[in-house]
């Protein structure tokens, strides 16, 4: 899905999102956390890549965050157990 299928609100979120990163990457680095810094950076990298169209802003099997339930509500209810 390239940018442009984004609303404004979804892209201004991005680009929140990579401001706040690259300045804690920055903060990492600066107190010398290598580790923090490195998944920042990747974090930072993926939302910049998304604003700019190189990768799809959404993927059908990661969409949404995966510590969290899935939107759909018929997705989320236990099935009932046959014998």
């Amino acid at each position: 899905m390239s940018n442009q299928a984004l609303r404004q609100s979804e892209l201004d979120s991005l680009q929140y999102i990579a401001t706040m990163t690259n300045e804690l990457v920055q903060m990492a680095e600066a107190s010398r956390f290598p580790m923090i810094s490195y998944l920042l950076g990747m974090a930072y990298a993926e939302a910049f890549d998304v604003l700019r169209g190189a990768r799809p802003a959404r993927h059908a099997q990661l969409s949404g965050n995966p510590m969290h339930p899935k939107a759909h509500a018929k997705d989320n209810h236990a099935q009932p157990r046959t014998a």
